[in-house]
């Protein structure tokens, strides 16, 4: 079992709120809608697609980047912005779908930028390591202030290649000149970067609640999910590797 220490150090089980939610909507007959929405995103599916036909071989390893834009207001980070609750979830998510496999072990570290939320103890940045039962090494870094936009990446290299989802630009404009190649920003934050993302959610959300269509995130991948950011919270708490 996978514990979470509260910041009074109490023993919660965030997982069995989650259980409870999905079995309450069950017996009333309510479709319960979890929206990790990289499962809908054209690049995210695209590069989920490629490791599931095999096209990268076995899956060896993958880096993943969260950088949040813009920064959240030091208050929301005080009173909830946790980043291994509100951030890990989304990669921890799709991860799991693309390797189709289950966390074994995690290991994570964080800072805190600022003396305020370093004596709350709140981490602003964090790294996650997990290692998946079938032996994928999955490093996830995450930070709540990226200056230059929204940055999302990941990569999955496995023993015949790699597959990698990049960032998208405010727009494709590119001046070159004699001090170099100019790009665009980065599109400054999830509304603009996840836009056709939400679209075809909704697109599912209206099928699931006109058509009974089977929702794509299940009861057990948000139990998971919430298992291994347990564990990483407790692991960077403790400084110690955690079995999922």
């Amino acid at each position: 079992m996978v514990w979470q220490y509260s910041r009074k150090n109490q023993l919660t089980r965030q997982h069995k709120k989650i259980e409870k939610l999905f079995d309450y909507c069950s017996l009333k007959d309510v479709h319960l809608c979890c929206g990790f929405q990289r499962r809908f995103d054209e690049s995210y599916v695209t590069t989920a697609n490629a490791v599931k036909d095999g096209k990268v071989g076995k899956p060896l390893s993958a880096n993943i980047i969260f950088a949040d834009s813009p920064t959240p207001e030091l208050s929301f980070l005080l009173k909830g912005g946790d980043i291994f609750m509100d951030l890990s979830a989304h990669d921890i998510d799709y991860i799991r779908w693309a390797l189709d496999d289950d966390v074994e072990t995690v290991y994570a570290t964080g800072s805190s930028s600022v003396k305020e939320l370093e004596n709350a103890g709140v981490h602003d940045n964090a790294t996650m390591v997990m290692t998946f039962i079938r032996g994928t090494v999955v490093t996830l870094t995450m930070s709540r202030s990226a200056s230059y936009g929204y940055d999302q990446r990941c990569e999955i290299f496995g023993n015949k290649g790699m597959v990698t989802v990049g960032n998208e630009n405010a727009n494709t404009s590119v001046l070159s000149d004699n001090s170099g190649v100019h790009f665009s920003r980065l599109k400054n934050s999830f509304p603009e970067r996840f836009q056709q993302a939400f679209t075809a959610e909704l697109d599912a959300f209206a099928d699931t609640i006109l058509l009974d269509s089977p929702w794509i995130v299940t009861k057990e991948d948000c139990v998971a999910v919430q298992k291994v950011a347990d564990a990483a919270k407790k692991a960077c708490e403790m400084n110690k590797i955690v079995t999922v």
